[in-house]
């Protein structure tokens, strides 16, 4: 499949705006970001998270692959009058190095790419990160997916078709938009991973993980639970940096 990321229509990635100050509670919590830290927020969309930690006086960085969506965010934070910045970014493209407190990634962003290019998207996360900083990454739960899985579902001019493929572990999605008569697929591909493989995946990256979260309300991570919210975090003296040798994509 293409970079499905760059063509999937603007209007069926983003929620409302004004949606976003109890993810962001959670996510001050998970991350135990105080005020004056600095925090990358890595899809950040519109900034409709990024936003609220701002107010509670973090240091935010947002970036998005969509300048549209950047430009939206870096524009409500100068009407707020708040500091942060917003640069439309890949995240297969980030550079930073030791500069932020806190870094996450919301809302299903992550497992968009193979195997080993998601491994190296979440090398970066952790590069991007202090010493004794956190990482959150946050996607749906295999497993309740699986359980309750919905091939087809509709909501008002949008039809959302989904198939499960074993062999790669992915969801593979086509969402049916008809409007005006006109019909338009948006073709998505997500790699879901296990609770025992996003272990793996942050070790392998140097993290170590403190908690994993079944929602952001905060229940403790189970099978049943809709979410897979993995916290870890980085050593917090210098250790040996992983061999690049050994990201080639996560196994079982």
């Amino acid at each position: 499949m293409a970079d499905w990321t760059k063509d999937f229509a603007e209007d069926l990635w983003l929620k409302p705006d004004d949606v976003g100050a109890e993810e962001a509670a959670f996510l001050k919590k998970a991350l135990h970001l105080r005020r004056g830290q600095s925090v990358l927020d890595a899809p950040c969309g519109a900034g409709r998270i990024a936003i609220h930690l701002a107010r509670a006086g973090c240091v935010v960085t947002g970036i998005d692959l969509r300048p549209s969506f950047t430009g939206r965010a870096a524009s409500r934070f100068r009407r707020e009058r708040q500091s942060g910045r917003c640069l439309p970014m890949d995240l297969r493209e980030m550079s930073f190095h030791g500069e932020f407190h806190a870094a996450y990634c919301w809302g299903g962003s992550f497992g968009y790419f193979e195997d080993s290019v998601n491994l190296d998207v979440m090398r970066r996360y952790a590069e991007a990160s202090r010493r004794g900083g956190r990482l959150l990454i946050d996607q749906a739960n295999r497993e309740c997916l699986l359980r309750h899985f919905r091939p087809s579902r509709a909501n008002g001019d949008v039809t959302i078709k989904n198939r499960w493929v074993p062999v790669t572990e992915r969801v593979e999605g086509d969402w049916i938009v008809e409007r005006s008569g006109k019909v338009e697929h948006n073709r998505t591909s997500i790699r879901l991973y296990t609770a025992v493989q996003m272990r793996r995946l942050f070790e392998r990256v140097g993290l170590t993980v403190e908690t994993m979260y079944g929602s952001f309300n905060g229940e403790p991570y189970s099978r049943p639970s809709r979410r897979l919210i993995v916290v870890g975090r980085k050593a917090a003296r210098n250790t040996r940096r992983p061999d690049a040798a050994h990201y080639k994509g996560e196994g079982r």
